[in-house]
């Protein structure tokens, strides 16, 4: 079993569901650092189910007794499979039937993926919108909240929790959010925007002195939960979500 601290890599995704002919649940998942983490083509991979989530452990090439890690792996609910090389060389993990009725996941679940070299293990965050963001907040998603370019919010801090409010009309109310922010100790900023071939990016910078006072580093990795008009910032808990 790996610690923690010997994860390399944190990746957000969510179950989608896909239009089929059967109602026998399947999982898909291919990203293009499946094959830098060795599930290559053909390798042969453990697939677990958990509670909350999945494991996918890449086997020795060298196995000696197939049949016994087939036995054990069932023991487990579980079952070995082959990774594929799919569409312009991204590699996918597919697995399907009853199997994944363990695991407690359903469309729209939101899951978070910690990874290594031969080791992958997902488990569903506690909210389906959730992304995952550094201390620049960035990505075309900050519109589904609402904070679109331009518009105003305020930024909150208290230990381990950073939160950002959106102020309606906020650029007419420049004066009274002004006084507001000042009174309440809170960070007044806006939504930045950048046009470039494609469209617009939006994004926005968490102030040294939010970070500071919620016990976060600019380096920090955060999840970003949001509902309309509130983005709310945290450090993953990964003990409380079962790694």
């Amino acid at each position: 079993m790996m610690t923690n601290s010997n994860f390399n890599g944190i990746d957000i995704t969510c179950l989608a569901r896909v239009h089929s002919k059967t109602t026998r649940p399947r999982l898909a998942f291919g990203v293009k650092w499946l094959g830098d983490m060795g599930f290559v083509g053909g390798a042969l991979v453990q697939f677990l189910p958990e509670p909350g989530g999945v494991t996918f452990i890449l086997c020795d090439e060298n196995i000696q007794k197939y049949s016994e890690l087939d036995r054990r792996t069932k023991e487990k609910g579980g079952v070995l499979l082959q990774s594929y090389e799919y569409r312009d060389g991204l590699k996918l993990l597919y697995v399907s039937g009853s199997r994944l009725n363990d695991t407690g996941l359903v469309f729209g679940d939101a899951l978070i993926i910690r990874y290594e070299y031969g080791f992958i293990r997902m488990r569903k965050l506690p909210c389906n919108t959730a992304k995952l963001t550094t201390a620049r907040v960035i990505g075309k998603w900050l519109s589904e909240p609402g904070f679109v370019p331009d518009s105003v919010l305020t930024v909150d801090s208290s230990p381990g929790l950073i939160t950002c409010q959106l102020h309606e009309n906020g650029v007419e109310r420049t004066a009274e959010l002004v006084k507001y922010a000042r009174k309440n100790k809170l960070q007044l900023l806006q939504v930045q925007k950048r046009k470039y071939k494609r469209g617009v990016i939006q994004w926005i910078d968490i102030p040294h002195q939010c970070l500071e006072k919620a016990g976060f580093a600019p380096s920090d990795l955060f999840i970003a939960v949001y509902e309309h008009g509130t983005i709310k910032l945290q450090k993953p808990d990964f003990e409380a979500l079962g790694f």
